[in-house]
């Protein structure tokens, strides 16, 4: 006999980050605690948890809570929160690129939003996140491309092929501000030869190969050229992807998450260029529960 789950939906959040932590033995890194409250403000909500590897140090401090449902409110919980990690001293956010954005938004025209964090013990390495999917809003796309300073031929192919775009503020807790584009491409539009076509004059063939394994494809187009490329993973591709990475700190840090993979929606990010040199050395893994 089974009986039903009497955790309310921010505890079961709450529950998800605090497996997290104790899989990677995580002790309290600033802003964590205004983190966990902030979950109960926006509810319902999805959590993701997220570990970073980088030269063979990894880094799990990493959480993001994703809302689909009242915007306008929880975007003021999100800014609130901001606010309340800037009451610390010594940490100033640069607000301006957000706040440009966001002036006269219509929030009919978002589909997600999210809000996150990447705890550190060097603050200066601390940042706190928000991304915004805009769904035929032209006029914000044009600001976020100009904010980002990234617009270039492969941005507006990937458009083309899908106008839903993902604009990321990376707020540093030392004043540092930074504006990414997340065009994206589905599973049911990389299936048609056309938009294959289209994406062969972007992606390697090493990168195409690995969209066999994933529903969708996000990416951020660097101004070195490289790609970072996010892979939305199938669910019962997810342990075999990470396999077929053969890198030995990616299979460690997906451990704790082996064998609820197929429960969750799991996105690897990795370099195109590292993808081609045949050796990864930064690759983040996100984790999102249902």
């Amino acid at each position: 006999m089974t009986y039903p789950s009497l955790l309310t939906a921010s505890q079961k959040n709450l529950q998800f980050i605090g497996e997290h932590k104790n899989a990677f033995d995580l002790e309290y890194l600033y802003p964590l605690d205004l983190f966990e409250d902030l979950v109960a403000q926006v509810e319902p909500c999805r959590i993701e948890c997220s570990c970073k590897i980088e030269d063979d140090k990894l880094d799990p401090a990493r959480f993001n809570l994703a809302i689909n449902d009242s915007f306008n409110r929880k975007a003021q919980a999100f800014l609130g929160f901001f606010h309340q990690v800037e009451t610390r001293v010594g940490v100033k956010f640069d607000y301006k690129p957000l706040h440009f954005f966001m002036k006269g938004f219509d929030y009919s025209k978002v589909t997600q939003i999210m809000a996150g964090i990447d705890a550190r013990a060097e603050l200066k390495e601390a940042r706190v996140k928000t991304w915004w999917a805009i769904d035929n809003y032209p006029e914000k796309l044009e600001t976020a491309i100009a904010l980002s300073q990234s617009d270039s031929k492969p941005l507006r192919m990937l458009l083309e092929m899908n106008n839903v775009l993902v604009i990321g503020f990376h707020l540093y807790l030392k004043g540092k501000s930074e504006v990414r584009l997340y065009p994206s491409v589905g599973r049911e539009q990389f299936e048609k030869l056309e938009i294959q076509a289209q994406l062969a004059k972007i992606l390697s063939t090493p990168a195409l190969k690995l969209l066999e394994d994933s529903v969708a494809i996000s990416l951020v187009l660097k101004e070195n050229g490289d790609k970072i490329l996010h892979y939305h993973v199938l669910p019962e591709r997810v342990n075999s992807f990470v396999d077929n990475l053969h890198q030995n700190m990616i299979t460690r840090a997906h451990a704790p998450y082996r064998d609820k993979s197929q429960s969750l929606q799991v996105t690897v990010s990795l370099s195109e260029k590292e993808l081609l040199a045949g050796y990864l050395k930064t690759i983040n893994l996100y984790y999102m529960n249902q």
